[in-house]
């Protein structure tokens, strides 16, 4: 494994490494000369990072085999080594700044989300599941469609790099899905699928989200907001204060009206409290393992674990968490609720209801949304009692 050596030559940055070559039938090893980037003014000194990383390129082309697809690098090593890089895959020309941001941006909305796997191994299918579990983790807040387009471009010009470079035969990115910027499944759970959820799915944080969400109506980013100090236990509440956005906290909520207080019903407080038995009690009720100050990765733990479990089973198809807050309006339209229970419920703007009085005059109240969700949960105890 050759490490190479950089140096100036003239108004080019060089890599120089030796490489086989055949030459009149015979195979001999022979000095190389790469051109890596033209030198911009007062360079020359140290080997700026970008070169480095254009070199590592080379080297790793170079030590696992020129031109036969065979990169043993990682693609998220990879994807970082190009972003370093900060070269165009068609001009090969550096990069404007503003261009470089937006491909880190592109680039921490899915470093979560990218296999451990070499980039040899990389298949189109894995570059769908990537996007399977943006969409999966965005939840109720769709992004543009342009930044979606963004995404996979910029997935697809480091692929079309690393084929340049010989590292790899194709580009898997191609051919892989276009994301939707709006929202394509609008599917709503019924209880009867919520039941069948819990009865494919054997993970403690996994029953009590779908709970929560059940019975509460809350947005996928309030679920993994919710820290346990949100939780008032003896006045059977869940206070709403912040949302996590694409991985990032937001010290805010959706509307003004997101912001309050959701009651909680006793099939809540059930699986609440068995999953605080295993849980550390502190910081997010939904924290990651062994790290109470970092909320899970629900997209991990709905493609690693829900979904597998929900294709063995058989019995239901997934689809996302926001179809929970769906069913559950669908639910409560079903029991003749009153539309503003249902709206103080939900939680949504007062904007959104339909009379004066519901946006001014009506209060929500506890008590009329305590004794909805109770319903709901009287439906749903008699599906239980009737699939035992």
């Amino acid at each position: 494994m050759q490490s190479g050596h950089i140096r100036v030559n003239g108004r080019w940055w060089l890599l120089k490494v030796r490489e086989w070559v055949v030459k009149d039938g015979a195979k001999r090893r022979v000095d190389t000369y790469k051109k890596l980037r033209e030198v911009r003014h007062n360079e020359g000194g140290a080997i700026p990072k970008d070169v480095q990383a254009l070199a590592d390129l080379e080297l790793t082309r170079v030590n696992v085999g020129q031109g036969q697809g065979q990169s043993a690098d990682s693609m998220k090593t990879y994807l970082e080594f190009y972003l370093a890089a900060g070269i165009g895959s068609r001009t090969r020309r550096k990069l404007r700044d503003v261009t470089m941001q937006s491909y880190r941006r592109d680039y921490n909305v899915i470093k979560d989300f990218i296999p451990p796997l070499q980039m040899r191994q990389i298949r189109t299918p894995d570059i769908n599941r990537i996007f399977d579990a943006l969409i999966e983790d965005d939840g109720d807040t769709v992004r543009a469609q342009s930044a979606y387009n963004n995404i996979k471009n910029f997935l697809s010009g480091a692929f079309r790099s690393a084929v340049g470079a010989g590292m790899i035969d194709f580009n898997p990115v191609t051919a892989a899905t276009s994301i939707g910027g709006n929202e394509a499944d609008t599917h709503a759970y019924s209880l009867e699928e919520v039941h069948d959820l819990m009865s494919a799915v054997d993970n403690h944080t996994a029953h009590a989200a779908f709970i929560v969400l059940t019975f509460t109506g809350l947005r996928s980013e309030e679920l993994k907001g919710l820290r346990w100090t949100d939780y008032d236990r003896e006045k059977e509440l869940l206070n709403i204060h912040r949302t996590i956005v694409h991985g990032v906290l937001v010290e805010d909520t959706k509307t003004t009206s997101s912001k309050a207080p959701v009651p909680i019903i006793g099939i809540v407080k059930k699986y609440l409290d068995a999953h605080l038995a295993k849980n550390s009690g502190t910081g997010y009720i939904f924290h990651a393992p062994g790290d109470p100050e970092r909320p899970v990765n629900f997209g991990h733990l709905v493609w690693d674990v829900v979904i597998p479990e929900v294709e063995k089973a058989g019995l239901v198809e997934w689809h996302g968490l926001h179809a929970f807050r769906r069913g559950l309006s669908s639910v409560l339209h079903d029991l003749e609720i009153p539309e503003l229970t249902i709206s103080h419920v939900l939680r949504h703007s007062i904007k959104s209801s339909k009379s004066v009085a519901g946006r001014h005059y009506i209060k929500p109240s506890l008590e009329r949304m305590r004794a909805a969700l109770e319903k709901v949960e009287a439906k749903y105890k008699a599906i239980e009692n009737g699939r035992r």
